[in-house]
């Protein structure tokens, strides 16, 4: 009998286009800088008087790493080196030995937008604009009847050995809630929906399937359709309308072809008189619990898998995963 081929098998060369999780709002103060690594780039974030912006890391001077000793000055960037000092457009605005500014080169600038205390940057390997609208507050943030994200209600998990697109897949693959999240019972797919740049996945699941009472079905086991929207490839809103109308966020941002960082994110709502700033508490902290460890137990099977192009599917895998990976081809270069 041959041997099997066991070389990854994953069909598509370079970065999905789209918005991506780069940090969470609350982890920059005014003035702060930050050095980033995505997309195989050297980049920095920093954080201006009014606002987030990203430039690619290295000054056009004489190459020092803005995010290694770069200062905040308004909405600029100032170089450690030599001061040269950058606009969050990549425009130079000073050059001390000259005093004034110069146009002689430019620095990549990147779109960011903050959304659900969010920082998203947009990545096209192209070059173009969005192509499809950026996150926007879902409802109960901006009007803080969830409790804040950063620090209480997040986590990320650096450099996994994953792609963008093993998410949505994972999405749709019914078996693995029971295999690897323990779900019981029957569980069914009742929408699997493109629009656009978007993917509307539902599932309808019984929460504390069998059991009196659970930490999130304290009065019996519930049935709930559990609703899915992905923005592109990298990210997507889980909505749980029951017991506690929570949202999810997870968010994968590649590092290089092989690797991202993986943020999850967890609003849920407050109770009244509460301070959105403090810990969950009650059903609330339950929930974030109970999501921050969902993913923990998809990373191994992530990490340790080689991608099928063509897999040996049971009956009824087929369709569904096949339109997934369909809806995935438009985000890659290769396919502009």
């Amino acid at each position: 009998m041959p041997l099997a081929d066991q070389t990854d098998g994953f069909p598509h060369e370079g970065f999905p286009s789209g918005w991506y999780q780069i940090a969470w709002a609350a982890e920059l103060e005014v003035g702060d800088v930050r050095p980033l690594h995505y997309f195989g780039r050297d980049l920095v974030l920093y954080r201006g008087s009014n606002g987030y912006h990203l430039l690619d890391a290295f000054c056009p001077h004489m190459g020092a790493h803005l995010g290694h000793g770069g200062k905040v000055s308004g909405e600029s960037i100032v170089c450690p080196y030599h001061g040269w000092r950058w606009g969050p457009d990549g425009v130079n605005k000073l050059v001390p030995l000259e005093k004034k500014a110069t146009d002689r080169c430019t620095i990549r600038a990147w779109e960011t937008v903050t959304a659900n205390q969010i920082v998203w940057m947009w990545f096209d390997e192209l070059g173009r604009p969005p192509l499809f609208d950026p996150p926007v507050d879902l409802p109960g943030v901006a009007e803080r009847k969830r409790y804040d994200l950063f620090p209480n209600c997040t986590k990320s998990w650096r450099n996994v050995r994953t792609r963008p697109q093993y998410i949505p897949e994972n999405n749709v693959d019914i078996e693995h809630l029971r295999w690897i999240h323990g779900a019981k019972g029957p569980i069914e797919t009742t929408r699997l929906e493109e629009e656009g740049y978007k993917l509307h996945i539902a599932n309808t699941i019984v929460y504390g399937y069998g059991k009196q009472s659970t930490r999130l079905t304290p009065d019996g086991p519930i049935e709930v359709e559990v609703a899915a929207e992905l923005w592109g490839l990298g990210f997507q809103y889980t909505i749980f309308p029951a017991p506690d109308h929570a949202i999810s966020i997870q968010a994968q941002t590649p590092v290089d072809d092989d690797h991202c960082d993986m943020f999850q994110s967890v609003l849920v709502l407050g109770e009244e008189g509460f301070d959105p700033a403090a810990a969950p508490t009650g059903l609330a902290a339950v929930r974030v619990r109970e999501q921050l460890v969902q993913i923990e137990r998809d990373i191994p099977i992530w990490e340790n898998m080689r991608y099928l192009a063509n897999p040996s599917l049971s009956p009824g895998e087929s369709e569904v995963l096949g339109r997934v990976r369909q809806w995935a081809e438009r985000f890659y270069p290769t396919s502009a």
